[in-house]
């Protein structure tokens, strides 16, 4: 008998063990370390809402996906929620916060035997997705310029969008373009080519929709302009150098939402400055003025850096 169960014993360790070991092993086979990192993160931004002194009495759901934080539950004021977003931000680990937060105050519940309670006075607001604050990118441009002397080039130029909400803000322009200069008269050869790049700012308005924003804007600042010499064509009346000069837009851009990172501009405008050309004639040095003004349509596509 005592054998027996010695025997029996001895053959259930083995048993034991090895349900032990496939059992750690599909734990193990398991383990996702994204998910691990999520699950870190959440910790993190609980504990800085639960202690911060204005939002930590409020009951907040986190969750973390890919390190996106979406902020859920009912706040008292648009303070306080946007202080839990600003909490959520700071903590190393989050790409980005969304947030589902409700701001009032929840109506009491009813006394036994009465009916529903009222709705409070203040209708509840679910907060959207923090706005876009500055997006960088680049942008294909096309103009046609109003002097025969200039002929149309396709240009590259930086692309900057600031903010995304609606009503007067900033605005800022790059609307670059090249052209090729002829000499005098329709038939005229390829002397030089002209690059006219104006750094611009002012004011737009934009109308802010659902992934569209739209906004109108006039800009103005400094062009700074250079000049590209052929080595064919006619020797007489050759543009060898070109000044800067002020420029300024008057134009409209949309925006399209293309998600969480990226947006697609097309935009159009009028560029009004004047070139001041030295252009070689006779063996003598001569400053004469072209018109630069040009309108211009760009289209391009900007990545939202916060």
């Amino acid at each position: 008998m005592t054998d027996l169960r010695a025997g029996r014993c001895r053959s259930a360790v083995p048993a034991a063990v090895v349900a032990a070991c496939a059992l750690a092993g599909g734990c193990a086979a398991a383990i996702d370390p994204a998910a691990i990192a999520d699950a870190q993160t959440a910790a993190r931004v609980k504990t800085a809402l639960v202690n911060d002194p204005d939002v930590g009495g409020r009951a907040l759901e986190v969750q973390v996906a890919a390190g996106v934080v979406t902020l859920s539950g009912r706040v008292a004021t648009a303070r306080e929620a946007a202080r839990a977003l600003e909490l959520a931000r700071a903590v190393d680990g989050v790409v980005d916060v969304r947030a589902n937060l409700l701001v009032g105050v929840e109506a009491p519940a009813p006394a036994e035997g009465q009916g529903p309670a009222a709705p409070p006075e203040d209708e509840l607001l679910e907060l959207q997705p923090n706005p876009t604050l500055l997006a960088v990118g680049g942008q294909f441009g096309w103009t046609a310029p109003r002097a025969a002397a200039l002929e149309t080039r396709m240009t590259v130029s930086p692309l900057v969008r600031l903010g995304s909400g609606s009503g007067l803000g900033p605005a800022v322009g790059f609307d670059w373009f090249q052209a090729d200069v002829r000499s005098r008269g329709a038939q005229g050869d390829v002397l030089s080519r002209v690059h006219v790049k104006p750094v611009m700012a002012g004011l737009s308005y934009t109308l802010a929709l659902e992934g569209v924003s739209i906004s109108p804007s006039v800009v103005g600042g400094l062009s700074f302009n250079s000049l590209t010499v052929t080595d064919t064509g006619a020797a007489v009346g050759v543009p060898v150098e070109v000044g800067n000069s002020l420029a300024w837009r008057p134009g409209v851009s949309v925006w399209f939402d293309l998600g969480r990172r990226f947006a697609l501009n097309v935009s159009g405008g009028y560029v009004m400055t004047r070139l001041r050309i030295t252009v070689l004639e006779g063996g003598r040095l001569v400053k004469r003025d072209e018109r630069g003004d040009t309108a211009v349509v760009h289209g391009g596509l900007a990545y939202k850096l916060f």
